[in-house]
């Protein structure tokens, strides 16, 4: 509806302009007319992955349109860590739900093999694990106060946009997270 007003609206202008009703702009440079329309596809963008029904998981981690994400340099890693943000893992609990593994239980036995699980308490990844934390725990105090265990994991996983992460923060986590992903060597 929101476009069908706009469309409206431009057809009013011209048409006025074609009267001579309205002084059309004399000097719009074609960067001028760049950002504008950039600006117009960045906000219908964003509305449609406002208001769409799929793709929720991927929006909890990156909620704004255009946002860059950092990938690592080892395509394996990259496959891994795009799958996370896809919320279409390898690990049992998502292949569980897509029928191709036959429990979601992780092979620890503590709970449901899922990203959460693996980042945070599988008793296989203690040590992979403890590198990672030494590395991030300093900028996530910083960051972030009293957040739930689930926050932490997208703050993790999540580009920074609007979650108190500086680009140089953000390239320290993920290469932490890379690295985790790495030293665990299970392509999620």
């Amino acid at each position: 509806m929101g476009n069908d007003i706009a469309d409206q609206k431009a057809k009013e202008i011209a048409s006025e302009i074609k009267r001579g009703v309205r002084m059309a702009p004399t000097e719009v440079s074609v960067l001028d007319a760049r950002k504008v329309c950039t600006e117009i596809a960045n906000k219908s963008w964003q509305r449609k992955w406002d208001e769409d029904k799929k793709g929720r998981s991927t929006y909890e981690f990156i909620p704004i349109v255009g946002t860059k994400v950092l990938w690592p340099r080892k395509r394996d890693i990259g496959v891994s860590y795009g799958r996370i943000l896809l919320h279409d893992t390898m690990l049992k609990d998502d292949s569980y739900r897509t029928g191709t593994a036959e429990s979601p239980m992780c092979e620890c036995d503590q709970d449901k093999e899922t990203v959460p699980h693996v980042l945070l308490h599988c008793s296989r990844f203690v040590e992979a694990r403890s590198e990672l934390d030494d590395t991030i725990e300093d900028i996530y105090m910083n960051a972030k106060s009293n957040c739930s265990v689930l926050d932490k994991v997208t703050w993790m996983i999540s580009p920074p946009c609007g979650n108190n992460i500086s680009r140089k923060d953000n390239i320290f986590i993920k290469d932490a997270l890379f690295q985790f992903i790495s030293r665990i060597g299970m392509k999620l």
